[in-house]
């Protein structure tokens, strides 16, 4: 498919994330919209959304999550590799700025890690759903603030 052919202006969509499976393995290509670079990265493993949610013990609900932009890590992207400064910049603008001076803390719920190992060149996406919780205060007093 040509970025030209794809429309996406009246939506406000600037990236598109698209998996697909080829012969060799699945690959994740993260595009820019509508003239600009197209990321491609091979899935050396995955795990699916249903997967996580039966693994755990108490399921969260997800209503509303996504309403926010995710707070996102970016670890061992310090290199001056070319490659490396564009897919930092292309992961940072993927997700609206949130201004720390302004943001209320309940609204951040997600955190999205993008790590990076010099040694295999490869690079760890996980998204995280996060609570805010009070420290050093009882059960009790928990549930009533």
């Amino acid at each position: 498919m040509l970025q030209e052919e794809i429309s996406v202006g009246p939506f406000g969509v600037t990236h598109l994330l698209i998996i697909s499976n080829i012969e060799k393995a699945p690959c994740l290509r993260v595009a820019r919209c509508p003239h600009n670079p197209t990321l491609t990265f091979k899935m050396h493993d995955y795990s699916l959304m249903a997967d996580i949610a039966r693994s755990q013990s108490r399921q969260r609900s997800t209503a509303g999550i996504f309403k926010n932009p995710p707070l996102i890590v970016l670890a061992g992207f310090g290199s001056e590799e070319k490659q490396l400064k564009l897919v930092t910049v292309m992961f940072q603008n993927i997700f609206s700025v949130i201004d720390v001076n302004t943001v209320k803390l309940s609204s951040c719920q997600r955190v999205m890690l993008l790590s990076y190992n010099k040694e295999t060149k490869q690079i760890d996406f996980r998204h995280y759903y996060i609570t805010l919780q009070l420290l050093g205060v009882s059960r009790r007093i928990r549930k009533f603030v």
